[in-house]
């Protein structure tokens, strides 16, 4: 390995590239096609983007238009309202930054040739313009995590906020997390760029352009035959349709409707189910989640069933609790003002998850961030990379702009903003100590960093949510709602800090003003987090009864609501007396100790065996897919690999 370059060198570098931008480039003259032919194939993905990011630039492009203000407010109002009533499906399905990247396309071009020439209209639309408006629109439509916590408050603690309240909460967490932004090679974010360089691409032959429209008609048009046309199609298990009066076959090989089965040999045909995974992570990535999913199968229903003594208990079921006779625990018989109540606890006895949902939280637990980082950064020779050589393999992370950078008090003004409206939150609940909430985005802010790199090398990084309502748990024991807001101001801290970098880099390697980017993710987040509120408050009042219920119905589930309030009870109620030593589920916090030492034998693997391939395996990966299937609609999973297949490996390869 080379040495690494000191601050004297950088020096120099940047001043080489000031005086000869062209210099960075050595592609110049060629098409994207031909830049890709002299490139090597890397096994992580860090060829494509000298193949599919262009160099060249117009600073005088305009960003900020009309068309901007008017696509993103209405794709950010479209995108937010799909992703919220998502939250309340059976499948959990994102919004596609590349559908919104062809809604905008479509719009702006249009826009283009209504309008009138000038302040409305000011030329032909731009592919800045088009980035931007997906960058808004996407920020959106990501999830609020604040919304399940009033689900669950709702819900489960007939409790509600007032609407002024409420706007706040979801404000404060949706921008909590819009902190230490850095530049990292993200493989989410380039199937939209090279989206963006294609469409407004100047060799675009009309053949391509056809095919191009013909495919996304279809794609469209087939949206709606899985979900209201022809259900059928959402998931096809033809051994479940061979056998249909077996238990065991509908619990190893179903998967259609949510909490059904593993899906083994089920194909689906939705889109919804099968995501956009295999398009965009990279190959290795993807072998070690089909790894997970193989080690899912063996022993998802071996490992504890015995361990959680749930005999009775169902095995692939619901996020709900239970008693140790099956039948479904009632929480609100353990407590007493929201708090935990010992001497009913006492009478009620204890509560046990669902062998699957056991299974699949523990193995979220073993997906530790620490331990998928020492599988990242391993030697550069067996084709993993340092993270401070990015700028090696990726040159938009050292090309000059003329655009001045985001000013670090702006991040620190609009952090200290949501902390200060955090406090009025906690004190006006009276729920979280102060401590507590500085506490949890201190933690949130230090694994914001350690996921964006796995982000960025990997293109993967598990939620952090379980770690956190262990630490609140244990700080806060018997109360529920404090664990909540613990575990909602930390955990979506870091999905919104990671969920920033990436728009930053798409920003970065579409050449747009830093500061359009970030005052483009301000007003993205304001809208979105206003119409998640909006859906959820209108949701939970007209459909309260079916979100109740554990199984839900085709069209409706209260999954994720009722998985967080499940973990609020266990985590933040029942910490000391479930998950301490000796308690009936100590292997979840077990779990996190395996984890550290979990990567060890494909280290000592890697150092004896170096051609062997060990240092591909990354642990956090495969213990996070162990549990892939343990609960919600598992149809899709054989058609994302099947994709993986043919995008990531053989028409790369």
């Amino acid at each position: 390995m080379s040495a690494p370059a000191t601050d004297t060198d950088a020096e120099k570098r940047d001043l080489e590239l000031k005086n000869h931008p062209d210099a960075l480039d050595t592609t110049i003259g060629l098409s994207r096609d031909e830049v890709a032919e002299t490139l090597k194939v890397e096994e992580w993905g860090y060829d494509i983007v000298k193949a599919l990011v262009s160099a060249d630039d117009d600073p005088t492009e305009r960003a900020f238009t009309f068309r901007f203000w008017f696509l993103g407010t209405l794709l950010g109002i479209f995108a937010g309202a799909l992703r919220q009533l998502y939250t309340f499906k059976p499948q959990n399905a994102a919004v596609s930054p590349l559908m919104l990247s062809v809604f905008g396309y479509v719009g702006g071009i249009f826009l283009s040739k209504v309008l009138p020439t000038g302040i409305l209209n000011p030329g032909a639309f731009t592919k800045k313009e088009l980035a931007l408006i997906v960058i808004c629109a996407s920020t959106g439509g990501k999830g609020v995590s604040s919304t399940l916590f009033i689900g669950a408050k709702n819900l489960y603690f007939n409790q509600k906020y007032s609407y002024f309240d409420a706007i706040i909460f979801v404000l404060t967490t949706q921008f909590i997390g819009y902190g230490l932004p850095t530049p990292r090679l993200l493989p989410a974010a380039l199937a939209g760029v090279s989206l963006f360089e294609t469409l407004f691409a100047a060799n675009l032959n009309d053949k391509a352009c056809k095919l191009f429209w013909i495919s996304t008609a279809g794609l469209f048009c087939w949206t709606f035959m899985p979900q209201y046309m022809a259900p059928t199609l959402i998931g096809i298990s033809v051994f479940c349709l061979a056998n249909q009066n077996s238990p065991l076959f509908t619990q190893l090989l179903g998967g259609v409707n949510s909490n059904e089965g593993l899906g083994i040999g089920s194909i689906s045909l939705d889109w919804n189910n099968i995501g956009d995974n295999g398009l965009v992570l990279p190959w290795v990535t993807q072998v070690n989640q089909i790894a997970g999913m193989i080690g899912s199968f063996n022993h998802s229903h071996l490992v504890l069933q015995r361990c959680l003594e749930g005999k009775v208990v169902p095995i692939h079921g619901p996020r709900s609790l239970y008693l140790a006779t099956g039948k479904k625990y009632n929480q609100t018989k353990i407590l007493t003002n929201d708090a935990l109540d010992e001497a009913k606890y006492a009478a009620c006895g204890q509560p046990y998850y669902s062998t699957s949902w056991a299974f699949n939280t523990m193995m979220q637990n073993m997906s530790d961030i620490i331990a998928g980082m020492k599988a990242v950064f391993n030697k550069k020779s067996d084709g993993t990379i340092q993270e401070g050589e990015l700028a090696e393999v990726d040159d938009s992370y050292r090309l000059p702009s003329v655009h001045p950078e985001v000013p670090l008090w702006w991040y620190g003004a609009l952090m200290a903003l949501s902390i200060a409206l955090g406090f009025y939150i906690c004190v006006k609940d009276d729920s979280l100590p102060w401590w507590a909430f500085i506490l949890t985005v201190f933690i949130a802010l230090i694994f914001a960093i350690v996921s964006g790199l796995l982000t960025a090398l990997t293109g993967f990084s598990p939620p952090f949510k379980t770690f956190l309502q262990l630490i609140g748990g244990f700080l806060l024991p018997g109360r529920p709602i404090a664990n909540m807001y613990f575990t909602t101001f930390g955990g979506n801290t870091i999905l919104e800090a990671v969920a920033m970098r990436t728009d930053l880099k798409i920003g970065q390697y579409m050449k747009i003003a830093p500061r359009a980017v970030f005052f483009a993710q301000m007003y993205g987040g304001f809208i979105g987090a206003l119409i998640h509120w909006v859906l959820n408050h209108i949701i939970l009042d007209t459909k309260r009864d079916m979100l109740l219920d554990p199984n839900g119905d085709i069209d409706w589930s209260g999954q994720n609501i009722i998985g967080f309030n499940t973990k609020a009870i266990t985590f933040g109620t029942l910490a000391p007396k479930l998950l301490a030593a000796g308690g009936t589920s100590e292997w979840l916090s077990y779990a996190f100790i395996v984890d550290a030492f979990l990567p060890i034998p494909f280290w000592l693997g890697h150092k004896y065996f170096p051609k062997v391939g060990f240092s591909y395996i990354n642990t956090t990966i495969l213990t996070w897919n162990f549990c892939l299937f343990a609960v919600g609609v598992n149809c899709g999973w054989f058609s994302r690999i099947a994709l993986g297949f043919l995008f990531q490996l053989y028409l790369r390869k």
